[in-house]
């Protein structure tokens, strides 16, 4: 099944037959094994692992006895899971996505659908983990220590009785960590999934575009980074909670049972306290809204700034750029402080509510005059501690949800997002390589328009960007908000006026111009990047575009040549 990697992305097999539910989940019903001490057949260990070792990760000790030894590099660790790997969980998302543009369309399409589609099996699987854990939980404490209790005041007991309830008590306290820590195992590998299939599907998208006028270089870099590991927490967090009901119904029938009517006081603590962490994680979430859009601002404003530092230096115009920086960090730090305050005071409730229930319930049971024995009060007080154990994990749920509702919705900007038709066409004279007649073209198009808000730019950043055709480096144009090197307004105006050249072939054409003249415009207008309004704009065959400033990424020559592609000695 480790080889079959394209295959796990369908229900169909290698023949087109519905595969069944054992075919689909082999590999996963194999790690229901308590132990494969014989499996040894895939490069990652953690596919061969069986449940125990999979729960406690013991599979990872070997690799972490190697680095204890030597030194760990790319060479010596295993390879990735292939069930793990951008590839296959993209793949696979990108199949559920599309059949749901198809079924409801592109506007109308749930992302949030989508991701649970993707997940929803592991999800579920978590959940009966999650809840065999708190029903170990409940029994230990309330139930076994309950008649441990009374065993002690009982003078004719039977010695074997109580080493019986204490050897169960163990039992259901290992099988509870047992469980808790599977349930963090599933989570973990669930969240990785999750995370590269959408970053990967983003990422695709973002490539796809020729330009990238409709989205800002701040949101890329928020989405990729900031936006996938919200969704990470969401799905790291988040199916955590899912056992509260059943817990808090357990826990007020047993407490209604050795306690009476009393015992509600505590319950309704906590009923009360879970709209109060919901209220207070919409606040955060409010807040962390704020602080990504201002966010975005400050990385579009950097990138402006070291794009255009050359003019800035000219114009000594360095106070004034480190003035709005700052400013716009200041906001952004206000917005996160309070976010972070909001939080903080969210998690404190967790441990305080379980003694405020505890306190409130005892102390009106005894004001009411009713029997309060020992089994009985530690019982109540077990009881209140199982249910602080699940409900403290709630804050960062509901924090993790709210944020990944607003990751989502971003994403999901991208991904309805077409790049418009290339208008480039192939010309009627083979002789011809290059061809304008009376081209007209802008940098925006109209849907991009449509979306940007208009703003009232500075007049000193204004200027840096109608000088950008020769000072930035980028072969995309430019950001949000700004669009084009010439462009003066918001409005969808033309950079280029009825252009027309013909360029034949064995010729060399050279372009001069003052700075700001459309001397980059018009290569990028060669190469499909802009928006023609009118006109026509005629390549025959391949482009080669060497750009003003090399683009090179981190990695030695040979990786900046072969991008990827595999080393052809001969060539």
């Amino acid at each position: 099944m480790v080889g079959e990697g394209p295959y796990l992305i369908s229900d169909l097999d290698q023949r087109g037959r519905r595969r069944s539910f054992a075919e689909r989940y082999d590999p996963s019903l194999k790690t229901m094994i308590p132990v494969r001490p014989c499996a040894r057949l895939a490069p990652n260990p953690v596919d061969d692992a069986g449940l125990l070792s999979f729960a406690t990760f013991s599979w990872l000790t070997p690799v972490m006895v190697k680095g204890y030894r030597q030194r760990l590099t790319v060479d010596t660790l295993p390879p990735l899971s292939t069930y793990d790997s951008s590839d296959t969980n993209a793949k696979r998302f990108r199949v559920l996505w599309d059949e749901e543009v198809a079924r409801v369309g592109p506007e109308k399409a749930s992302l949030s659908h989508v991701v649970w589609k993707f997940q929803r099996t592991r999800v579920l699987m978590d959940i009966v983990a999650n809840i065999l854990c708190i029903i170990m939980a409940a029994i230990g404490p309330t139930v076994l220590i309950h008649q441990i209790l009374q065993q002690t005041e009982r003078t004719s007991g039977k010695v074997w009785v109580g080493i019986g309830l204490c050897i169960a008590l163990f039992a259901t306290e290992f099988t509870k960590v047992f469980f808790w820590a599977l349930a963090w195992a599933i989570n973990y590998r669930t969240a990785i999934r999750l995370k590269v299939a959408l970053s990967t599907l983003v990422f695709e998208n973002l490539v796809s575009f020729k330009t990238l006028t409709h989205i800002s270089v701040g949101e890329v870099l928020n989405i990729l980074s900031s936006d996938s590991y919200s969704l990470f927490e969401a799905a790291l967090f988040c199916p955590l909670p899912a056992t509260i009901p059943i817990l808090m119904v357990f826990c007020a029938a047993y407490a209604f049972f050795i306690l009476g009517p009393t015992a509600l006081i505590g319950i309704s603590v906590y009923v009360i306290f879970i709209p109060v962490q919901m209220f207070m994680a919409k606040l955060n979430s409010a807040f962390r809204r704020s602080a990504i859009l201002v966010t975005d601002k400050r990385v579009q404003t950097m990138n402006e700034f070291l794009t255009c530092i050359r003019l800035i230096k000219m114009y000594a115009w360095e106070k004034s750029f480190t003035n709005t920086i700052q400013d716009i960090r200041r906001r952004e730090r206000k917005l996160l402080e309070k976010a972070g305050f909001v939080q903080s005071g969210n998690s404190a409730l967790a441990p305080i509510v379980s003694t405020i229930a505890i306190v409130l319930t005892l102390s009106c049971h005894i004001l009411l005059r009713r029997k309060l024995t020992a089994p009985v009060a530690f019982s109540v007080i077990a009881m209140f501690n199982v249910m602080k154990f699940s409900i403290a994990i709630l804050p960062f749920s509901i924090k993790a949800m709210a944020e990944a509702n607003v990751s989502l919705r971003r994403m999901k900007k991208i991904l309805i997002d077409k790049s418009p038709p290339s208008y480039i066409t192939q010309p009627e004279d083979p002789d011809t390589v290059l061809l304008l007649a009376n081209a007209t073209l802008t940098w925006e198009h109209e849907a991009s328009r449509k979306s940007t808000p208009k703003k009232l730019q500075n007049q000193k950043r204004h200027l840096c960007k109608k000088q950008r055709s020769e000072a930035y480096s980028e072969r995309s144009p430019p950001a949000k908000g700004a669009t084009g090197p010439e462009e003066q307004s918001d409005s969808l105006k033309s950079v280029l006026h009825s252009i027309s050249f013909v360029v034949r072939k064995g010729k060399i054409l050279g372009i001069c111009g003052n700075v700001g003249s459309g001397k980059s415009s018009l290569l990028a207008a060669l190469l499909g990047q802009m928006q023609l309004q009118k006109g026509v704009v005629a390549v025959n065959g391949t482009l080669a575009y060497v750009s003003q400033q090399a683009w090179i990424f981190h990695g030695n020559v040979r990786e900046n040549i072969l991008f990827g592609e595999k080393y052809d000695h001969q060539r």
